[in-house]
């Protein structure tokens, strides 16, 4: 717990540091960096791809995909990606067909394109305007804040299980709380910022975005639990001391990211 809770504050002071008093580029490359990461505990860490080519492979365009998406330095870039990376699995595919089969290719282009996509959803967001640098908070926010209330709920109420085989520890109770949690605190956040920033948001919808992102992040924790215990790990890595790598610290942003992407481009804020 003590290693857990170090590692907790100092990556809260990176963060801050990284978003507030850091040149732009420097976020965007802890996005593409972390990218990068998440793609080589998805194809090294699991064992699917441990040392072939294809894990490199999809690690470098995994660290591209953020930067492209977000600034779209030419048009056709994320086609072009595509395309050179679809060339590139298949080629390898063709070549070591036992070891390669079309499973661990769609796994690489997970690695290499879904993953940093929806990671990226952080960087569109904090690029998004000048108020960009507080809205990327609000998937951390129902994340993370859905993610502390259904623990503890789960351990002082917790009866039912959720997800038995994908994470035993889980409780209808504990994600019930955590919903209501990230509810309520995307609603403090949206009053903070109503009366500091004047960014109007509705609170109504924006409890009914808490709802919603609390869920998201817990079925993207449920999910990447879902690929440890199918390959047999217990964490992805060990990036973060504590945590594990990086799908397990950021496995609940990977779904609330993208969701408020969306809300926020639905209510015309970016």
């Amino acid at each position: 717990m003590g290693i857990r809770l170090v590692t907790t504050i100092f990556g809260l002071i990176a963060v801050v540091i990284i978003l507030y008093f850091a040149p732009v580029w420097v976020a965007a490359l802890a996005i593409c960096i972390l990218s990068a990461i998440a793609a080589y505990e998805l194809l090294g860490a699991t064992g699917e791809l441990k040392g072939h080519a294809l894990t490199y492979v999809s690690c470098i365009f995994a660290f591209i995909v953020p930067f492209i998406t977000a600034y779209r330095p030419f048009d056709g870039s994320v086609l072009l990606s595509l395309f050179a990376f679809a060339l590139c699995a298949f080629a390898f595919g063709v070549a070591d067909h036992r070891h390669v089969t079309f499973e661990k290719v769609a796994m690489s282009f997970m690695a290499a394109f879904v993953i940093p996509y929806l990671l990226a959803s952080l960087l569109r967001i904090y690029l998004s305007g000048e108020l960009g640098k507080y809205y990327i908070l609000m998937p951390c926010i129902a994340a993370w804040v859905s993610d502390m209330l259904a623990y503890l709920t789960g351990r002082a109420f917790g009866k039912h299980k959720l997800a038995p085989y994908v994470s035993p520890k889980k409780t209808v109770e504990g994600s019930i709380g955590g919903l209501l949690g990230a509810a309520v605190g995307l609603c403090i956040f949206g009053f903070v910022m109503d009366k500091n920033f004047g960014a109007s948001f509705n609170l109504l919808t924006l409890f009914a975005a808490g709802i919603l992102g609390g869920g998201a992040g817990q079925l993207g924790d449920l999910s990447m639990s879902l690929i440890k215990r199918n390959v047999g790990i217990k964490d992805f890595g060990k990036l973060f001391p504590g945590h594990g790598g990086v799908l397990d610290r950021f496995d609940s942003i990977l779904f609330t990211a993208p969701l408020f992407e969306l809300y926020l481009m639905a209510v015309n804020l970016i």
